[in-house]
């Protein structure tokens, strides 16, 4: 699992947070452990039983104005107590100021006291998204990704077999390059695989013959995307006469993918053959089957109830 601490956080998503800092004596090295962020009304008020305390801890309106309510003395015991805890920080929502109180104690712990301005639940739900995005199990694939047609496609094959010429055509046939030579792959919610390019290497491709372009400069940011969801791979390999390819697509294939299995095609790869095209035909395709179209299946049906003398030879679409 990846090690997520306090100052990944705050550098990752402290524009987008609008995160602050309260507290300079602040340990940003502690790390984050779990996804879901806390809300600790029950801890402060002395009850610990079942405490998740080893989560980033969101104070709202009902948590800090609690404490206010306590007399000093009760407060001192329930913030020991709190305090007695490895809290990795404290996010203080609804840009509510943190009591003196609570940053004396935060300040001999280091830990960190985060102000943001947003809701206390729009707070919650933008930590948890951020913290399982980062926890997301991952891998690198040496390939190529493309939006097409609005479905992620992820071009695979041996090297030098014309993955990137390929992906090139697509983009010049108006569709959006997403990565090239190495896509980052994220699985998030155990089904939905996120692709994406590393940031040094975004926008551009590698082209033999002509070296290093940035699809972007050439084509305008339209031609390009930052992430995509995968929802197709398609496999280039050379023709093999001695190998039977599938003519029919009654027999769906599947690529796994950390888990995930994706629809999966073997495209055979010799002179003559336009790839872009191929490649927009099985993404279109995809579409049709999702919409709940399997041509190949209805063909099949058909031609068993002609052969059954129950298809009378025309269809519904035919025009006289």
């Amino acid at each position: 699992m990846a090690v997520v601490t306090v100052g990944n956080l705050l550098e990752d998503k402290g524009k987008e947070f609008k995160l602050q800092l309260v507290n300079r004596k602040a340990n940003l090295k502690k790390t984050i452990k779990v996804v879901e962020p806390h809300r600790p009304g029950l801890a402060l008020a002395g009850w610990y039983e079942y405490f998740a305390y080893d989560r980033p801890q969101i104070l709202g309106q009902t948590e800090i104005f609690y404490l206010k309510s306590l007399s000093s003395r009760e407060r001192r015991k329930n913030l020991d107590k709190f305090f007695s805890y490895d809290i990795p920080c404290l996010l203080v929502a609804r840009g509510l100021t943190a009591p003196r109180y609570l940053l004396e104690y935060a300040n001999r712990k280091r830990i960190a006291v985060i102000q943001s301005p947003f809701e206390t639940a729009i707070l919650m739900s933008k930590v948890t998204l951020y913290l399982e995005d980062r926890f997301s199990p991952q891998t690198s694939i040496h390939g190529t990704l493309v939006d097409v047609y609005g479905v992620g496609v992820l071009i695979l094959g041996k090297s030098g077999v014309g993955k990137s010429e390929s992906a090139l055509e697509l983009v010049e046939r108006g569709h959006r390059l997403v990565a090239d030579d190495v896509v980052d792959i994220q699985l998030l919610d155990g089904e939905i695989l996120m692709g994406s390019s590393a940031a040094i290497i975004r926008h551009h491709m590698e082209i033999r013959g002509l070296g290093i372009i940035n699809i972007k400069e050439i084509f305008g940011v339209g031609a390009v995307r930052n992430r995509k969801r995968i929802g197709l791979v398609v496999t280039l390999e050379k023709w093999d006469q001695r190998k039977e390819y599938e003519r029919l697509g009654l027999e769906e294939q599947k690529h796994k993918i950390l888990g995930a299995a994706l629809p999966h095609f073997v495209i055979p790869v010799r002179p003559g053959r336009n790839l872009s095209i191929l490649i927009e035909v099985s993404a279109l395709n995809e579409r049709l089957k999702r919409m709940g179209t399997y041509p190949a299946r209805e063909l099949n049906q058909r031609l068993i109830a002609a052969m059954k003398g129950g298809f009378k030879g025309r269809g519904p679409d035919d025009i006289y």
